[in-house]
């Protein structure tokens, strides 16, 4: 029984199966015993399955954190870039003549298409914006209040406190990920050796190996 001919809950489940019946079952013990595999070789083999079962309810949480987590920002980010818009469409024709305004507020030319650049492009505007009362005035005259922009630069500091703990998941999925490969590695090799060691048990005594047979899945 290998890893990579199973999928990850049938592997586990498998596991659980094995290790619990080996330490549960007596004549199975009683035979594996004499093969090295004493209570204490068997509950290693136990403690690292219930182990690897735990990384990977552990990562499943941490997966299903982190889609909610980016669900979350990409709404925000939405939120966001529909008011910005609105503030650019109207901010081109509220400085239509005046090249010092387009210029302070990247008013000219394409959007970025990147995540980076695009944010950087709404915090200028919006921090320009409220830092220079003339371009509060003229915004407001086109109905677009100092409230409004205020409100926009609390939300971009939101995303930006989101983005940074969508990093971090991320980092605490990948490390969770890379232990789990590790230590199936290891639950493996274990494992394979558990099993060559029972097949022969079960060769050598009939009575059980029926027993062994159910228990390592042969």
């Amino acid at each position: 029984m290998h890893y990579t001919k199973h999928t990850k809950v049938d592997y586990l489940y498998k596991l659980r199966d094995i290790t619990s019946m080996s330490i549960n079952v007596e004549d199975i013990r009683n035979v594996v015993k004499g093969y090295g595999y004493d209570s204490v070789k068997l509950a290693e083999g136990k403690k690292m399955a219930e182990e690897l079962e735990r990384l990977n309810d552990e990562v499943n949480k941490k997966n299903g954190l982190k889609k909610t987590m980016f669900a979350q920002k990409k709404t925000l980010q939405t939120e966001i870039h529909k008011k910005y818009m609105k503030f650019l469409k109207l901010s081109r024709i509220a400085f239509i003549d005046d090249v010092e305004a387009q210029e302070s507020l990247l008013l000219m030319g394409a959007r970025a298409r990147t995540y980076e650049k695009w944010l950087a492009q709404v915090v200028v505007f919006v921090n320009n914006v409220l830092a220079n009362a003339e371009y509060v005035k003229a915004l407001k005259g086109y109905g677009v209040t100092k409230a409004e922009v205020k409100l926009v630069q609390q939300k971009v500091d939101e995303l930006n406190s989101l983005s940074s703990e969508c990093i971090k998941i991320t980092g605490v999925v990948r490390m969770l990920n890379h232990k789990i490969k590790k230590e199936t590695v290891v639950m493996q090799h274990w494992l394979s050796s558990y099993i060559k060691v029972a097949r022969i048990a079960m060769d050598e005594n009939p009575k059980v190996g029926k027993l062994i047979k159910q228990a390592i899945g042969a």
